[in-house]
């Protein structure tokens, strides 16, 4: 029976704004460039880097004066009410919800602020909220989390559009839900929860 519900941060509650970057660094940087980027977003992840570091390294890296801190700065607004009503929604089918994802320092901020005044999330876990040097496709990480959410690992869910972070959930014994737009979020969330009870 699914008892708990975490959901990634990127792919679900607002693009991933280094994505496009990255995959441009792998197209015409070659794999020395995208390597270094790549291990900075890592950096970033961690709470090492800041927005405005990230921005001057791809700004100089791939040779982009359109890039800035301002495209990488996150504010509360940028998290649609749409999103915050559907958690409140859950809530209502008695399910723990959490976000198991890699947050930057701002990201974790954000999140944590958003649900002093919107309390939806029992638990807001990252490597870096857990003081874990290591990636978010990892055990341990994941251990603390379903720890910090009371739940084993077959009662809970995760909704992502990372096929990776899929594929290593379900190897623990965690169903996955594909991310392919709040509607069909909606619809298959409220779907699985009702086979669940009937």
């Amino acid at each position: 029976m699914i008892r708990a519900v975490f959901f990634d941060f990127y792919s679900v509650w607002m693009p991933e704004p280094f994505g496009q970057y990255l995959e441009t660094a792998r197209q015409y940087g070659g794999p020395v460039v995208a390597g270094e980027l790549e291990s900075l977003v890592g950096r970033y992840y961690q709470g090492e880097v800041t927005p405005a570091d990230l921005a001057d390294n791809f700004e100089m890296r791939l040779n982009r004066t359109d890039i800035s801190a301002q495209q990488f700065t996150l504010q509360e607004s940028d998290i649609s009410p749409e999103v915050a009503a559907f958690m409140r929604e859950l809530h209502g089918h008695f399910v723990k919800l959490g976000v198991l994802a890699n947050l930057g320092t701002q990201e974790y901020k954000l999140l944590t602020d958003f649900n002093a005044h919107n309390p939806v999330f029992e638990v807001i876990a990252s490597p870096l909220a857990f003081g874990l040097k290591l990636p978010l496709l990892s055990k341990e990480v994941f251990a603390m989390a379903l720890q910090a959410i009371g739940e084993p690992p077959r009662s809970c869910l995760v909704v992502t559009g990372n096929q990776d972070y899929q594929r290593f959930a379900e190897g623990l014994g965690m169903s996955s839900l594909t991310f392919e737009g709040m509607p069909k979020l909606r619809q298959d969330l409220e779907q699985a929860l009702a086979a669940e009870a009937a």
